[in-house]
Protein backbone atom coordinates (compact mmCIF):
# COMPACT_ATOMS: atom_id res chain seq x y z
CA UNK A 1 0.00 0.00 0.00
CA UNK A 2 1.46 3.42 -1.03
CA UNK A 3 1.35 6.12 1.60
CA UNK A 4 0.59 9.84 0.93
CA UNK A 5 4.24 10.73 1.42
CA UNK A 6 5.37 8.06 -1.01
CA UNK A 7 2.71 9.19 -3.47
CA UNK A 8 3.91 12.78 -3.24
CA UNK A 9 7.48 11.66 -3.81
CA UNK A 10 6.48 9.60 -6.82
CA UNK A 11 4.41 12.43 -8.37
CA UNK A 12 7.05 15.15 -7.64
CA UNK A 13 6.41 18.79 -6.56
CA UNK A 14 3.37 20.69 -7.80
CA UNK A 15 4.03 22.99 -10.82
CA UNK A 16 3.17 26.23 -8.89
CA UNK A 17 5.70 25.51 -6.15
CA UNK A 18 8.51 26.55 -8.51
CA UNK A 19 6.78 29.91 -9.21
CA UNK A 20 6.19 31.00 -5.62
CA UNK A 21 9.66 32.57 -5.08
CA UNK A 22 9.41 34.41 -8.37
CA UNK A 23 5.92 35.73 -7.62
CA UNK A 24 7.05 36.85 -4.16
CA UNK A 25 9.97 38.81 -5.60
CA UNK A 26 7.74 40.50 -8.16
CA UNK A 27 5.19 41.39 -5.46
CA UNK A 28 7.91 42.99 -3.31
CA UNK A 29 9.23 44.96 -6.29
CA UNK A 30 5.72 46.22 -7.06
CA UNK A 31 5.28 47.43 -3.48
CA UNK A 32 8.63 49.24 -3.63
CA UNK A 33 7.70 50.95 -6.90
CA UNK A 34 4.36 52.02 -5.44
CA UNK A 35 6.03 53.46 -2.35
CA UNK A 36 8.57 55.31 -4.47
CA UNK A 37 5.82 56.72 -6.70
CA UNK A 38 3.80 57.91 -3.68
CA UNK A 39 6.93 59.48 -2.20
CA UNK A 40 7.53 61.47 -5.40
CA UNK A 41 3.88 62.62 -5.49
CA UNK A 42 3.92 63.64 -1.82
CA UNK A 43 7.24 65.42 -2.26
CA UNK A 44 5.93 67.36 -5.22
CA UNK A 45 2.72 68.32 -3.45
CA UNK A 46 4.67 69.24 -0.34
CA UNK A 47 7.03 71.50 -2.31
CA UNK A 48 4.07 73.22 -3.88
CA UNK A 49 2.36 73.58 -0.53
CA UNK A 50 5.41 75.10 1.14
CA UNK A 51 5.45 78.14 -1.17
CA UNK A 52 2.41 80.37 -1.53
CA UNK A 53 2.37 83.18 -4.10
CA UNK A 54 0.45 85.87 -2.18
CA UNK A 55 1.66 88.32 0.45
CA UNK A 56 0.13 91.39 2.07
CA UNK A 57 1.85 94.24 3.83
CA UNK A 58 2.31 97.92 4.58
CA UNK A 59 4.94 100.58 3.92
CA UNK A 60 6.05 103.58 5.95
CA UNK A 61 8.61 106.25 5.13
CA UNK A 62 9.20 109.72 3.75
CA UNK A 63 8.57 111.60 0.50
CA UNK A 64 10.07 114.55 -1.35
CA UNK A 65 9.52 116.45 -4.58
CA UNK A 66 11.25 118.25 -7.45
CA UNK A 67 9.49 121.21 -9.04
CA UNK A 68 9.58 124.99 -9.29
CA UNK A 69 9.46 125.87 -5.58
CA UNK A 70 12.51 125.80 -3.33
CA UNK A 71 15.82 124.12 -4.21
CA UNK A 72 19.05 125.49 -5.57
CA UNK A 73 19.16 124.38 -9.22
CA UNK A 74 17.13 125.57 -12.22
CA UNK A 75 15.47 123.46 -13.40
CA UNK A 76 15.16 121.18 -10.37
CA UNK A 77 15.71 118.05 -12.42
CA UNK A 78 18.27 116.26 -10.24
CA UNK A 79 17.76 114.20 -7.09
CA UNK A 80 20.67 116.16 -5.67
CA UNK A 81 18.24 119.09 -5.38
CA UNK A 82 15.85 117.23 -3.08
CA UNK A 83 15.49 119.12 0.20
CA UNK A 84 15.79 116.82 3.22
CA UNK A 85 14.20 119.31 5.64
CA UNK A 86 10.91 119.18 3.73
CA UNK A 87 10.67 115.38 3.79
CA UNK A 88 7.08 114.45 4.62
CA UNK A 89 5.27 111.22 5.53
CA UNK A 90 4.34 108.49 3.07
CA UNK A 91 2.34 105.42 4.09
CA UNK A 92 0.70 102.65 2.10
CA UNK A 93 -0.51 99.09 1.76
CA UNK A 94 -0.03 96.42 -0.89
CA UNK A 95 -1.00 92.95 -2.07
CA UNK A 96 1.66 91.04 -3.99
CA UNK A 97 1.54 88.02 -6.26
CA UNK A 98 4.72 86.14 -7.11
CA UNK A 99 4.30 84.70 -10.60
CA UNK A 100 7.64 82.89 -10.27
CA UNK A 101 11.09 83.35 -8.74
CA UNK A 102 11.85 86.35 -10.93
CA UNK A 103 8.63 88.33 -11.49
CA UNK A 104 6.14 89.69 -8.97
CA UNK A 105 3.09 91.91 -9.46
CA UNK A 106 1.78 94.28 -6.78
CA UNK A 107 -1.43 96.22 -6.31
CA UNK A 108 -0.80 99.28 -4.13
CA UNK A 109 -2.47 102.25 -2.50
CA UNK A 110 -0.38 105.03 -0.91
CA UNK A 111 -0.79 108.33 0.85
CA UNK A 112 2.05 110.69 -0.11
CA UNK A 113 2.56 114.19 1.28
CA UNK A 114 4.88 116.64 -0.50
CA UNK A 115 5.61 120.27 0.41
CA UNK A 116 8.10 123.05 -0.24
CA UNK A 117 8.62 126.78 0.24
CA UNK A 118 10.74 129.39 -1.52
CA UNK A 119 12.01 130.41 1.90
CA UNK A 120 14.06 127.17 1.81
CA UNK A 121 15.64 127.99 -1.56
CA UNK A 122 19.30 128.93 -1.94
CA UNK A 123 18.57 131.15 -4.94
CA UNK A 124 17.82 134.74 -3.78
CA UNK A 125 15.44 135.23 -6.71
CA UNK A 126 13.33 132.30 -5.58
CA UNK A 127 13.39 133.55 -2.02
CA UNK A 128 12.04 136.86 -3.28
CA UNK A 129 9.23 135.09 -5.16
CA UNK A 130 8.11 133.86 -1.72
CA UNK A 131 5.69 131.10 -2.79
CA UNK A 132 4.85 127.87 -0.98
CA UNK A 133 2.67 124.79 -1.35
CA UNK A 134 1.73 121.40 -0.01
CA UNK A 135 0.03 118.50 -1.79
CA UNK A 136 -1.50 115.53 0.04
CA UNK A 137 -1.90 112.88 -2.62
CA UNK A 138 -3.46 109.44 -2.84
CA UNK A 139 -1.97 107.11 -5.43
CA UNK A 140 -3.10 103.65 -6.44
CA UNK A 141 -2.06 101.28 -9.18
CA UNK A 142 0.11 98.35 -10.12
CA UNK A 143 3.80 97.70 -10.40
CA UNK A 144 6.01 94.78 -11.47
CA UNK A 145 9.11 93.69 -9.55
CA UNK A 146 12.04 92.00 -11.29
CA UNK A 147 14.44 89.99 -9.14
CA UNK A 148 18.09 91.03 -9.50
CA UNK A 149 19.49 88.39 -7.17
CA UNK A 150 18.20 86.13 -4.42
CA UNK A 151 20.27 84.63 -1.59
CA UNK A 152 19.19 82.05 0.92
CA UNK A 153 16.29 80.41 -0.92
CA UNK A 154 15.45 79.52 -4.49
CA UNK A 155 11.79 80.46 -4.47
CA UNK A 156 9.48 83.16 -3.18
CA UNK A 157 7.66 83.66 -0.86
CA UNK A 158 8.70 82.00 2.41
CA UNK A 159 8.97 78.28 2.89
CA UNK A 160 6.51 77.27 5.61
CA UNK A 161 8.09 73.85 6.00
CA UNK A 162 11.44 75.47 6.79
CA UNK A 163 10.31 78.45 8.91
CA UNK A 164 13.72 79.22 10.35
CA UNK A 165 15.45 79.77 7.01
CA UNK A 166 16.31 83.39 6.20
CA UNK A 167 16.87 85.03 2.82
CA UNK A 168 17.95 88.23 1.10
CA UNK A 169 16.54 89.55 -2.17
CA UNK A 170 17.20 92.58 -4.39
CA UNK A 171 14.80 93.75 -7.08
CA UNK A 172 14.02 96.62 -9.46
CA UNK A 173 10.50 97.73 -10.30
CA UNK A 174 8.30 99.94 -12.44
CA UNK A 175 4.58 100.31 -13.06
CA UNK A 176 1.80 102.85 -13.38
CA UNK A 177 -0.14 104.82 -10.75
CA UNK A 178 -3.23 106.97 -10.83
CA UNK A 179 -2.81 109.94 -8.50
CA UNK A 180 -5.44 112.16 -6.89
CA UNK A 181 -3.83 115.46 -5.90
CA UNK A 182 -4.91 118.82 -4.51
CA UNK A 183 -2.21 121.51 -4.13
CA UNK A 184 -2.69 124.07 -1.37
CA UNK A 185 -0.85 127.19 -0.22
CA UNK A 186 -0.71 129.71 2.60
CA UNK A 187 -0.63 133.48 2.34
CA UNK A 188 2.59 134.48 4.09
CA UNK A 189 2.77 138.08 2.86
CA UNK A 190 -0.29 139.70 4.45
CA UNK A 191 0.74 143.00 6.06
CA UNK A 192 -2.87 144.15 6.51
CA UNK A 193 -4.12 140.84 7.97
CA UNK A 194 -6.78 140.48 5.28
CA UNK A 195 -6.68 136.69 5.05
CA UNK A 196 -7.07 133.75 7.39
CA UNK A 197 -3.97 131.90 8.42
CA UNK A 198 -4.84 128.56 6.78
CA UNK A 199 -4.22 126.42 3.71
CA UNK A 200 -6.18 127.34 0.56
CA UNK A 201 -7.03 124.99 -2.30
CA UNK A 202 -5.22 126.28 -5.39
CA UNK A 203 -6.73 124.41 -8.33
CA UNK A 204 -10.11 126.22 -8.36
CA UNK A 205 -8.36 129.61 -8.03
CA UNK A 206 -6.65 129.29 -11.45
CA UNK A 207 -3.73 131.36 -10.18
CA UNK A 208 -2.09 131.58 -13.62
CA UNK A 209 -5.26 132.70 -15.37
CA UNK A 210 -6.08 129.28 -16.85
CA UNK A 211 -9.31 129.00 -18.81
CA UNK A 212 -9.97 125.62 -17.18
CA UNK A 213 -8.77 124.00 -13.99
CA UNK A 214 -5.88 121.59 -14.38
CA UNK A 215 -6.62 117.91 -13.75
CA UNK A 216 -6.96 116.62 -10.22
CA UNK A 217 -6.33 113.05 -11.40
CA UNK A 218 -3.00 112.37 -13.09
CA UNK A 219 -0.75 109.45 -14.05
CA UNK A 220 2.65 108.69 -12.58
CA UNK A 221 5.34 106.15 -13.51
CA UNK A 222 7.22 104.73 -10.50
CA UNK A 223 10.78 103.47 -10.96
CA UNK A 224 12.93 102.16 -8.17
CA UNK A 225 14.95 99.48 -6.43
CA UNK A 226 14.34 97.53 -3.25
CA UNK A 227 15.79 94.96 -0.84
CA UNK A 228 13.97 92.35 1.20
CA UNK A 229 14.96 90.16 4.15
CA UNK A 230 13.00 86.96 4.78
CA UNK A 231 12.73 86.55 8.55
CA UNK A 232 11.14 83.10 8.66
CA UNK A 233 7.58 82.03 9.48
CA UNK A 234 6.38 83.96 6.43
CA UNK A 235 7.47 87.43 7.66
CA UNK A 236 9.39 89.76 5.31
CA UNK A 237 11.09 93.09 6.07
CA UNK A 238 12.25 95.41 3.28
CA UNK A 239 13.37 98.86 2.22
CA UNK A 240 12.81 100.47 -1.17
CA UNK A 241 13.38 103.76 -2.92
CA UNK A 242 11.14 104.96 -5.74
CA UNK A 243 10.88 108.04 -7.93
CA UNK A 244 7.68 108.97 -9.79
CA UNK A 245 7.75 110.73 -13.14
CA UNK A 246 4.46 112.57 -13.76
CA UNK A 247 2.70 114.13 -16.73
CA UNK A 248 1.83 117.39 -15.01
CA UNK A 249 3.63 120.58 -14.01
CA UNK A 250 1.01 121.52 -11.43
CA UNK A 251 1.81 119.46 -8.36
CA UNK A 252 2.95 122.79 -6.89
CA UNK A 253 0.47 124.99 -8.86
CA UNK A 254 3.35 126.64 -10.78
CA UNK A 255 4.09 126.25 -14.46
CA UNK A 256 3.63 129.34 -16.66
CA UNK A 257 3.49 133.09 -16.21
CA UNK A 258 1.99 135.51 -13.72
CA UNK A 259 -1.62 136.27 -14.66
CA UNK A 260 -3.15 139.70 -15.10
CA UNK A 261 -4.67 140.54 -11.68
CA UNK A 262 -7.74 141.93 -13.47
CA UNK A 263 -8.73 138.37 -14.34
CA UNK A 264 -8.08 136.91 -10.90
CA UNK A 265 -10.16 136.86 -7.75
CA UNK A 266 -8.72 138.80 -4.79
CA UNK A 267 -7.73 135.53 -3.12
CA UNK A 268 -6.06 134.19 -6.28
CA UNK A 269 -4.16 137.46 -6.67
CA UNK A 270 -2.96 137.37 -3.07
CA UNK A 271 -1.68 133.80 -3.41
CA UNK A 272 -0.22 133.95 -6.93
CA UNK A 273 2.24 136.75 -6.14
CA UNK A 274 3.53 137.05 -2.58
CA UNK A 275 6.57 139.24 -3.02
CA UNK A 276 6.96 142.76 -1.63
CA UNK A 277 9.63 145.37 -1.02
CA UNK A 278 9.80 144.17 2.59
CA UNK A 279 10.41 140.57 1.54
CA UNK A 280 13.16 141.60 -0.90
CA UNK A 281 14.76 143.96 1.62
CA UNK A 282 14.92 141.14 4.18
CA UNK A 283 16.81 138.95 1.70
CA UNK A 284 19.31 141.77 1.17
CA UNK A 285 20.85 140.33 -1.98
CA UNK A 286 21.00 142.13 -5.37
CA UNK A 287 20.25 138.84 -7.14
CA UNK A 288 16.79 138.72 -5.59
CA UNK A 289 15.69 141.38 -8.10
CA UNK A 290 12.83 143.80 -7.63
CA UNK A 291 9.12 143.39 -7.03
CA UNK A 292 8.62 143.77 -10.77
CA UNK A 293 10.61 140.59 -11.35
CA UNK A 294 8.01 138.56 -9.44
CA UNK A 295 4.69 140.04 -10.52
CA UNK A 296 2.63 140.39 -13.67
CA UNK A 297 3.94 142.60 -16.48
CA UNK A 298 2.60 143.42 -19.94
CA UNK A 299 5.53 141.67 -21.55
CA UNK A 300 4.98 138.56 -19.45
CA UNK A 301 6.87 137.37 -16.39
CA UNK A 302 7.57 133.73 -15.77
CA UNK A 303 6.25 132.35 -12.51
CA UNK A 304 7.37 128.78 -13.15
CA UNK A 305 9.16 126.66 -15.74
CA UNK A 306 6.75 125.12 -18.29
CA UNK A 307 9.52 123.08 -19.93
CA UNK A 308 9.75 120.51 -17.12
CA UNK A 309 7.13 118.46 -15.30
CA UNK A 310 7.06 117.95 -11.55
CA UNK A 311 8.15 114.69 -9.96
CA UNK A 312 8.31 113.15 -6.51
CA UNK A 313 9.71 110.15 -4.73
CA UNK A 314 9.69 108.05 -1.58
CA UNK A 315 11.98 105.97 0.60
CA UNK A 316 9.97 103.46 2.61
CA UNK A 317 10.34 100.51 4.91
CA UNK A 318 8.03 97.58 4.18
CA UNK A 319 6.72 94.85 6.42
CA UNK A 320 4.71 92.01 4.95
CA UNK A 321 3.34 88.55 5.65
CA UNK A 322 2.87 85.66 3.27
CA UNK A 323 -0.79 84.63 3.02
CA UNK A 324 -0.98 80.94 3.85
CA UNK A 325 -3.21 79.51 1.12
CA UNK A 326 -2.47 75.85 1.89
CA UNK A 327 -5.30 73.36 2.27
CA UNK A 328 -5.56 71.00 5.23
CA UNK A 329 -4.07 68.24 3.10
CA UNK A 330 -1.11 70.44 2.12
CA UNK A 331 -0.57 71.41 5.76
CA UNK A 332 -0.45 67.71 6.64
CA UNK A 333 2.16 67.11 3.92
CA UNK A 334 4.26 69.99 5.27
CA UNK A 335 3.99 68.54 8.75
CA UNK A 336 5.26 65.20 7.45
CA UNK A 337 8.14 66.88 5.61
CA UNK A 338 9.23 68.63 8.82
CA UNK A 339 9.53 65.29 10.60
CA UNK A 340 11.81 63.75 7.98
Amino acid sequence: MITAVQKSAIQGPKPLEYLKPILHLRRMQSVKNTIAFLAVIMGTLSAQAQNTPLSIGMSLGGSNYLGEIGGKFDPRASLLDADIITTSPAIGGFLRYAANDYVRVSGEINYVHIRQSDSNAEDPARQARNLNFRNRMVEFGFRTDFTLFNLGQSSYPRNFARPGKMSFKAFAFTGVYGVLHNPQAQITNDPNNEWEDRWYDLRPLRTEGQVEEYASFIAAIPMGIGFEFGLGQGWIFGVEGSWRATFTDYLDDLSGMYANPEYLSPLAEAISSQTSTEVIAAINDPESGSVGNHTYSDGGTFRGNPETNDSYGTIQFTFSRVIDTRTSFERALDHISKRR
